[in-house]
C-alpha cells in the first residue's frame, strides 16, 4: 500500500497542468487493464447509445466531464468540506458518487469507469480544491477530458 500512497504523494509536487494530463493518461490506462480483467471474468460489454459520432464526441469529450466535474467531484467534495471530513474521506464520497452514477451501465463500467476513474479524479479534485475551485474545476475536468478523448478514439478505431 505505501508504493501506491508514495505514488499518488509524487503527484502533489506536479504543476496543474502536469497533473492534468497525467491524470487523465494515467486513469485510462488503469481503468483499460481494469476493464480486460472484469471483461475476461465474463462481464457483459457495455452498451453504447446509437448516437452519431459527433453526437457521441460532443457528449463523451466535452459535456460529460463539465457536468460530471460538477456534481460528482465539486458537489460531494463540498459537502464534505462543509462536514470538516478529511482529504480521504473527500476523495471516497466523491468516489462513491461516481460509482453509483455508474451502476446503470453494468459491472465492469461501474469498476472500471465509476471507482478507478471516480478515484483518480475525486483525488485530482480534492487536491487542487486547497487552491481554488476554478482550479479544481479545469485540471479535474481536463483530465476527464482527456481521459475521455483516449477511451473515445480506442473505441473508434478497435470497437471496444
Amino acid at each position: 500500500m505505501q508504493p501506491i500512497k508514495n505514488h499518488f504523494e509524487r503527484y502533489y509536487q506536479r504543476d496543474a497542468w502536469d497533473f492534468c494530463w497525467r491524470i487523465g493518461v494515467e486513469s485510462t490506462a488503469v481503468s483499460f487493464v481494469v476493464a480486460i480483467l472484469v471483461g475476461l471474468l465474463g462481464a457483459p460489454e457495455r452498451e453504447l447509445p446509437d448516437w452519431s459520432t459527433g453526437a457521441m464526441f460532443v457528449f463523451i469529450v466535452i459535456l460529460a466531464p463539465v457536468f460530471e466535474t460538477l456534481i460528482m467531484q465539486a458537489l460531494p467534495i463540498y459537502i464534505a468540506r462543509k462536514l470538516r471530513a478529511s482529504f480521504r474521506t473527500q476523495v471516497i464520497s466523491a468516489t462513491t458518487v461516481f460509482a453509483l452514477c455508474h451502476l446503470a451501465e453494468g459491472i465492469a463500467a461501474i469498476i472500471a469507469a465509476g471507482i478507478i476513474g471516480g478515484f483518480y479524479f475525486s483525488f485530482a479534485y480534492a487536491h487542487w480544491r486547497k487552491q481554488s475551485r476554478w482550479q479544481a474545476f479545469w485540471v479535474t475536468a481536463g483530465a476527464h477530458a482527456i481521459h475521455n478523448s483516449i477511451a473515445f478514439a480506442m473505441m473508434l478505431t478497435v470497437g471496444v
